[in-house]
């Protein structure tokens, strides 16, 4: 969903917008990068990756990961809690399955990998 950038009234405004996006990109960053670390950092079995080692199909993986998680915390979050729901939560947007994700970067591997052979 692309949302518009809006026409800010005063720079207080625009000010208060811009710190609220700041504070909404660091927890998805905190996010992005605990589902990083599960795979590939200190909760893994490998080595720690840095985000600059990754491949760009496996960052994509991970945000879809986080996304997802993100989705279905909200929706647990307000069967258990049901004073935060609103007419918005009766519609549903399913997300692209991490399975999709998955099948299509080993396609895309096996692709990359007969070309070679």
């Amino acid at each position: 969903m692309m949302s518009k950038f809006p026409t800010f009234k005063t720079p207080g405004d625009q000010d208060a917008y811009i710190g609220i996006f700041e504070h909404k990109l660091q927890g998805y960053w905190a996010l992005m990068t605990r589902v990083k670390n599960k795979f590939f950092g200190d909760d893994s079995l490998t080595k720690e990756w840095k985000w600059e080692e990754l491949q760009p199909k496996t960052i994509e993986i991970f945000r879809d990961i986080t996304s997802d998680l993100m989705y279905q915390t909200e929706v647990d979050f307000k069967e258990r809690y049901p004073d935060y729901k609103t007419a918005d939560d009766e519609l549903f947007i399913p997300y692209r399955s991490f399975k999709e994700n998955v099948s299509e970067a080993l396609n895309e591997a096996l692709d990359q990998r007969d070309k070679v052979d």
